[in-house]
């Protein structure tokens, strides 16, 4: 069967993944990507409405502390990424569906054991801007990125020190979201 460019057409009984072609696969991981980040927005927000700020702020914490280890055993698995250095940890984020589907990121790598990683836009980012939801903003920026991007490279090799460069609030909507320096220290 020749591959779909998309799923206009009529229903097809044993259609498969395998179906679509490379492009209609992207959209649909790209879509999925989103889900998978905006759930938490809603979760959050229904939370927030029916038990107050801090504790929407407290479990959203404690979710994403234990989905971390879970996201990346899960993308590493799927793409065969076993190394202990900061290469891995920057394929594992450029595989990442809760990162590159729904953040523009550039790895610059250095040496394997050194690199920078620049989030040149973020949805997540720009929604809270858009929304003027700075406490978010600051909690999404400042607190879970604070504490889950050191911990992402630390599930690869525990002596890899990650540093911010620059966090949010920006200036401009044109300027980079955010960027972290990733540094294996043998």
């Amino acid at each position: 069967m020749e591959e779909l460019s998309d799923y206009s057409g009529e229903l097809k009984r044993d259609i498969k993944l395998q179906d679509f072609s490379k492009d209609a696969l992207v959209r649909l991981w790209v879509a999925a990507s989103k889900l998978y980040i905006g759930i938490d927005g809603v979760w959050t927000t229904v939370v927030r409405e029916k038990y107050g700020e801090q504790a929407a702020l407290d479990l959203d914490t404690e979710v994403w502390r234990r989905n971390t280890p879970l996201e990346v055993q899960r993308v590493r698995k799927a793409m065969n990424i076993w190394g202990e250095d900061v290469a891995a940890v920057f394929k594992c984020y450029q595989c990442d569906p809760g990162v590159t589907g729904v953040a523009e990121i550039d790895c610059e790598l250095k040496n394997n054991n050194h690199g920078i990683l620049t989030f040149k836009r973020c949805l997540s980012l720009e929604y809270f801007e858009r929304h003027g939801d700075t406490a978010m903003q600051k909690f999404a920026c400042e607190v879970i990125d604070m504490n889950e991007i050191p911990k992402y490279a630390h599930l690869f090799n525990p002596k890899i020190k990650v540093k911010p460069l620059k966090l949010p609030p920006r200036q401009s909507p044109d300027e980079i979201a955010c960027q972290w320096e990733f540094r294996l220290e043998r």
